[in-house]
């Protein structure tokens, strides 16, 4: 038999797969456990106590779904966004921000419930777009603590593309087949001159148009046979059906120059429909933008680019483009901000199509050539790879469905019309999951939602994406919703699943770290979001409980207490209140746990579990100060020890521990085994009065018996303590063979 003495110094492999019990080759075998649950694993390898969430306020209607956003202008000028059905709330230091007293300020936005979890943002300074796929990008704007407003972004212009015409009648056709003389009818009014040469098209088919008998007819020629959209398969119903390209006809602009000056561009025949103000007319070398519509053949607008001349332009060569983005085309799925532009990224008709705005301006799309003029790029790629994120850091990245594309300029050049090159750096795809920036490396969800990887920079591949999550898959199987990540106090990916559950996930790339904690806050953690606070950041929850038989939305945040003086994570139960006054055995203000089981904290006692009833907890006992929340545990519990023997491994071989030591950092109260360790000390007469003095340093437990190939150590805390194992060392024999 074999005696010998094991030490786990650290737990920074965290949680390990099932898949991978088998593995006690690998080197993060001794680093991990089996389980740890509602725990955070340091830096420096130890365990402590997930910190508890502190009730914040209840959103505006928890029947509904909501969101939270962060909104940062500074460490002192920090906000959270609560977003629901056609509103948005803020909250600041842990408060709702009020337009008068009692009374929440509001401002007004279109997004409704069901569109909220596609949202994406990107803020610069007070200033934030938001982006959705069926609502126009949205400026968020912040004046002051109740002072916001939300209004269309006021692109001017905003992109714009050879869109072609479409109207809001059918458009029907006498013959759907292959051939010459097809009539086009339309329910109203459409039909100008200039539309003969141009394509109408619609369920897979297409008709070159060869002449137009009036404004609701025209003969076309069928090359492509029209699919079926209505019972005779002949008609194509708004919006549906697209007239291509620009209008066919002679356009004589009215001035070439200067910059800033009026141009008036009058047509050949009629051509020219309402909706092509707010657009752009490219001809002879420059570009004029609309802004009045006088008739079908004149329309009017300024120089945003100098002309060559003034000559006539003949059809085909000048381009119609009107704004890329509306009701049936759509609206950007993503934005944000990078080299002093605004970006923005896929609609529903230009899902691989990026948008750079011009430099400086980040407003004005107005295309060009110039190094300072928008830019307009598409990903390519040998499939349809819609750009699910657009990412601002060493250069620009777009995470689209089936791969990582990278934008950069030319070297040691920003990225412009003419120099921008896209490379697809890893076919991995990404998941409608906004990605985290850590540190260097860019955090973010597989397509699918069941694996985290981690972009990361490489001198000879431009950057690799890497499986970060491999070891702890099980954790997120049923996918991820929302991740938050947490600078200070310590490095941690807070990540919200698809089954309501809170990851800890502590990532430290200089130490090759990456530690999955699973936990439960007793509902559904919806959405996670991070804000600085003072000095650390501060990370907020919307939590979807069921209190008293009723669903709630609650905001909650995360509490390290007072972790940066004492290093201790107190007052540990979830959804805490707390409240001081007069010594008193009644405590009210409670109504947000009404019914419910809640661990109770009586002058930094515990007290042990009580009902909320009518709000209120009774004590006991009287007391100045209660903290009342909703109880958790934390546990770690160990994987079966390896060890090398003569014999081979330790695997399945009948093992005895003599002796558990448990190292401890600033604990109160811990089990081992279903064991309580004991911690207070009787040395004085009104010991039983007073808070349990945090302890630091090593607990023994003697024989544990013998076990097959197991020898399973549970270490827990069940009560509001603090917490934090440092290492375990277990004295044991091993029988061998």
């Amino acid at each position: 038999m074999a005696k010998l003495q094991l030490i786990t110094t650290n737990f920074t492999a965290g949680e390990q797969s099932p898949r991978l019990r088998g593995r006690v080759d690998i080197d993060k075998y001794n680093a991990s456990a089996k389980e740890l649950r509602n725990v955070v694993v340091f830096k420096q390898g130890g365990a402590t106590i997930r910190p508890p969430t502190k009730f914040i306020g209840e959103v505006k209607d928890s029947s509904e779904t909501a969101r939270i956003i962060p909104f940062v202008f500074s460490r002192s000028q920090a906000y959270l966004l609560e977003l629901g059905n056609q509103y948005m709330r803020v909250w600041k230091d842990g408060a709702i921000v009020e337009s008068a007293p009692s009374v929440p300020y509001e401002v007004a936005t279109p997004y409704t419930d069901a569109q909220l979890v596609d949202i994406d943002y990107s803020q610069g300074a007070d200033t934030m777009l938001a982006a959705h796929p069926n609502n126009p990008v949205q400026a968020i704007r912040r004046f002051g603590d109740a002072r916001w407003t939300v209004s269309n972004a006021p692109f001017a212009p905003p992109p714009v593309a050879e869109t072609g015409d479409r109207g809001t009648m059918t458009m029907t056709i006498d013959n759907v087949a292959v051939g010459a003389g097809r009539t086009l009818t339309a329910g109203a009014a459409f039909f100008l001159a200039a539309d003969v040469g141009r394509r109408m098209s619609w369920a897979g088919g297409s008709a070159v148009i060869t002449a137009v008998g009036g404004a609701t007819t025209a003969t076309a020629t069928v090359d492509s046979a029209f699919g079926s959209l209505s019972a005779n398969g002949t008609a194509g119903p708004a919006p549906i059906w697209l007239l291509e390209g620009s209008p066919q006809a002679t356009c004589t602009p009215s001035a070439a120059s200067p910059l800033g000056a009026a141009c008036t561009l009058t047509l050949g025949v009629a051509g020219w429909r309402t909706d092509v103000v707010g657009g752009v007319i490219d001809i002879n070398g420059g570009l004029v933008r609309i802004t009045g519509f006088t008739s079908d053949t004149i329309i009017s607008g300024v120089i945003v680019k100098v002309l060559t001349g003034v000559t006539a332009a003949p059809a085909n060569a000048w381009v119609q483009r009107k704004v890329a983005f509306n009701t049936v085309d759509g609206y950007p799925q993503t934005v944000t901000f990078f080299q002093q532009r605004t970006w923005l990224a896929n609609t529903v008709r230009y899902p691989q199509t990026k948008w750079g705005s011009k430099s400086g301006l980040f407003f004005d799309f107005t295309p060009g050539i110039d190094d300072d003029a928008a830019v307009y790029k598409t990903v390519d790629s040998d499939e349809v790879n819609s750009i699910e994120y657009l990412h601002s850091g060493r250069n620009l990245i777009s995470m689209t469905l089936g791969g990582e594309f990278e934008t950069r300029g030319g070297i040691e050049k920003p990225v412009t019309q003419t120099n921008a090159n896209i490379t697809l750096q890893t076919r991995w795809g990404c998941d409608r999951v906004r990605p985290e920036q850590v540190g260097d490396d860019l955090l973010f969800a597989q397509r699918g939602g069941q694996t985290i990887r981690a972009i990361r920079a490489d001198d000879l591949q431009g950057f690799v994406a890497l499986d970060v999550s491999v070891f702890s898959e099980h954790l997120i199987r049923l996918g991820i919703k929302s991740m938050a990540f947490e600078q200070t106090p310590e490095s941690v990916l807070w990540c919200a699943t698809n089954d309501g559950k809170l990851l800890a996930v502590t990532y430290n790339r200089e130490q090759n770290q990456v530690s999955f904690c699973s936990g439960d806050v007793g509902g559904e953690v919806e959405w996670v979001a991070t804000v600085p606070e003072g000095g650390s950041d501060t990370t907020y929850l919307l939590v979807k409980r069921t209190i008293d038989g009723n669903v709630v939305r609650y905001i909650e945040k995360l509490d390290w207490g007072s972790w940066t003086t004492t290093q201790e994570v107190r007052n540990a139960h979830d959804c805490r209140k707390e409240a001081s006054g007069a010594a008193s055995d009644t405590w009210a203000g409670f109504d947000h746990l009404e019914g419910e089981t809640v661990s109770v904290l009586a002058d930094d006692i515990y007290v042990g579990d009580q009902v909320v009833t009518g709000g209120q907890v009774v004590l006991p006992r009287t007391a100045t100060s209660v903290s009342v929340g909703l109880p958790y545990v934390a546990r770690i519990r160990q994987e079966p020890p390896e060890i090398a023997l003569r014999t081979g491994t330790s695997q399945g071989q009948a093992i005895s521990v003599h002796r558990v030591q448990v190292r401890f950092y600033q604990t109160v109260g811990a089990k081992v085994n279903g064991t309580d360790l004991q911690f207070r000390q009787f040395d004085t007469p009104d010991t039983l009065d007073q808070p349990v003095e945090a302890f630091t340093g090593i607990k023994e437990l003697p024989n544990f018996g013998w076990e097959n190939g197991e020898a399973e150590l549970v270490l827990e805390q069940d009560q509001p303590y603090p917490w934090t194992v440092l290492a375990i060392i277990r004295d044991m024999t091993v029988n061998e063979g």
